[in-house]
């Protein structure tokens, strides 16, 4: 009797020691999973910052590359417009230019006819 006695000890010894064991073993596993997984979200926490910063520098790029061709078109369109106005002024100047220089031509014959007609008393 002594000797079941002695031997459900031990097991009961053996088995609770195994379970300490696994246990002990079982929460390092847990504390070890934990720390990678840890260091695993923080390197795709990481990759995940630099793939975000790189899309907000290409469309930070691309919103600069739109404005500077907006701004590009309007400015050609308005030197367009401003040289669609110009020109009927410029013509309307010529023009005048024209008569004014087409009075004076016909102001100068006109004088040389006077002279030419009137009787000179030299």
């Amino acid at each position: 009797m002594w000797f079941i006695l002695v031997s459900a000890v031990v097991c009961a010894l053996a088995f609770g020691t195994y379970g300490l064991a696994m246990a002990e073993e079982t929460s390092s596993f847990g504390s070890e999973l934990k720390q990678e997984m840890g260091s695993m979200a923080g390197e795709v926490k990481d990759e995940m910052k630099v793939e975000q910063e790189q899309m907000q520098d290409s469309f930070k790029t691309k919103k600069d590359k739109m404005k500077a061709d907006m701004k590009a078109n309007r400015a050609q369109m308005k030197s367009e417009m401003k040289a669609k106005r110009d020109a009927p002024k410029a013509e309307k100047q010529e023009m005048k230019k024209a008569a004014k220089a087409k009075k004076a031509n016909a102001k100068k014959n006109a004088k040389q006819a006077t002279e030419s007609l009137t009787p000179s008393t030299d």
